[in-house]
């Protein structure tokens, strides 16, 4: 159906005509791809980026495919590729590549106390989707990203970990508000990175909320057979 964007995952070994068509009807497509398991990293594999406007691999794929040894030098040489090459870095944040502008970005990643990355990939996709429809600078884009997927990681499950407005409002409020109490989520934030989200404020919601937010947690049953 018609979109403004969509999601794929890239597939060594298998061609997705349905990206060409949705990308003639100008939706834009953000690529991502899967650990190839062959072992083969075969750049023709990633023919399917010359219909998308990023590609948003981890940087041990981007350096296999790219034959590089820097995640940051894979960025550049996928950018040749693809209008935006993101290549996520871990712990590290994550490095943009605006290949039409030559405009590179890199934001450090946020200090969470990890519980499930389930989806955390997804939910960084997400991010950057939004901002780019919202036609944000690459460096926002990239920070926006990077904190939706930051918070993701600090629930359980993958759907239901997802953040929304309220949680990244939420979440930013405490930032700003910080009293410098020790143990505080806060204080393992380092003050030059936090700086990096002042657009949240005009951006979220300006009612205060709790954080941390109460979320839906989800539940597994078992029955005996």
């Amino acid at each position: 159906p018609p979109a403004r964007a969509a999601v794929a995952a890239l597939v060594p070994g298998r061609q997705e005509e349905w990206i060409a068509h949705a990308a003639r009807q100008g939706c834009l497509i953000f690529a991502d791809v899967g650990w190839d398991d062959s072992g083969r990293w075969d750049p023709a594999d990633l023919a399917g980026l010359e219909h998308c406007e990023a590609f948003l691999p981890n940087a041990a794929e981007a350096m296999r495919y790219t034959r590089t040894d820097c995640p940051r030098a894979a960025a550049h040489a996928l950018a040749d590729k693809v209008p935006l090459a993101v290549v996520t870095l871990g712990a590290e944040g994550a490095y943009a590549v605006d290949g039409r502008t030559g405009e590179t970005a890199e934001v450090p990643a946020i200090a969470v106390r990890a519980l499930d990355p389930t989806g955390a990939g997804d939910v960084f996709m997400a991010g950057f989707l939004t901002g780019t429809l919202a036609r944000w600078p690459l460096a926002d884009r990239l920070a926006f990203a990077g904190l939706t997927a930051a918070l993701s990681v600090q629930e359980f499950g993958g759907s239901l970990s997802a953040p929304g407005w309220a949680e990244v409002a939420a979440w930013w409020q405490h930032m700003r508000s910080y009293a410098g109490t020790p143990g505080d989520s806060a204080a393992a934030q380092d003050p030059t990175a936090l700086r990096r989200y002042d657009f949240l404020d005009r951006l979220v919601p300006t009612a205060p909320r709790p954080w941390p937010l109460r979320r839906a947690v989800p539940t597994i049953g078992f029955r005996r057979g």
